[in-house]
């Protein structure tokens, strides 16, 4: 019943952006679990049997895409599945598609300068420095923050909890702050051993960062 009743809703969604937001373009199959907000006037583009729901245990959190202005680019692969996703888009996100996305700020624009006031615009912002793309098959994890410009590979998984600054290689694992720890996934059955704690998988390399003694407790637990 559940099920059945989160395809209706896709369907009433994704037939009434066609009557009224004609920005928004929806593939067919969406399922909307939970409330499912689109704001503002930029283009939303949305791929075929995307999922769309909260998260387990806050019944407050649901997925929301804010578009900035008319120049804002949204574009989310087939099969994507999204849990209590926040995106602020001022430039462009590419979400591509296979992807699982949990509870995770997306937000490619800083908002405002860091001046006293708050007032002014963020200097040197601009498409190229600022848009956001994350690959094919790629797994974040909850209350990940996804800022500015960065990039994530295609099949790369981001520990829950991480502050993505900076692009992740494709079929890397992540996690902490800066992050902290990077780790190449050699195959697919790496993953569950990486999401269990157990680093020390043959099958996964470590790779040493320059960074602070300090740093380490920075990281995540998975």
């Amino acid at each position: 019943m559940r099920d059945m009743l989160a395809r209706l809703r896709g369907e009433l969604f994704t037939a009434w952006c066609r009557l009224f937001r004609k920005n928004i373009r929806i593939g067919p199959g969406l399922r909307i679990y939970k409330r499912f907000s689109i704001r503002g006037s930029g283009t939303v583009e949305i791929g075929k049997n995307c999922l769309v729901d909260g998260i387990i245990g806050d019944r407050r959190q649901y997925c929301c895409i804010d578009t900035g202005n008319a120049d804002s680019r949204v574009r989310i692969g087939d099969n994507a599945r999204l849990f209590a996703v926040k995106m602020w888009v001022k430039f462009s996100v590419v979400i591509g598609s296979d992807v699982l996305i949990e509870e995770c700020g997306i937000i490619d624009t800083d908002f405002h300068s860091i001046d006293r006031l708050r007032t002014s615009p963020p200097p040197l912002e601009h498409f190229e420095k600022c848009r956001i793309i994350i690959g094919d098959r790629v797994c974040i994890g909850a209350r990940s923050v996804m800022t500015k410009g960065v990039s994530i590979g295609d099949d790369a998984v981001i520990s829950p909890g991480s502050i993505i600054t900076r692009s992740i290689p494709a079929r890397f694992f992540a996690c902490g702050t800066m992050p902290a720890v990077w780790m190449i996934l050699q195959n697919s059955r790496a993953l569950p051993s990486a999401i269990g704690g157990s680093f020390a998988s043959s099958s996964m390399i470590a790779l040493s960062m320059p960074q602070p003694a300090s740093a380490a407790s920075t990281c995540s637990t998975v």
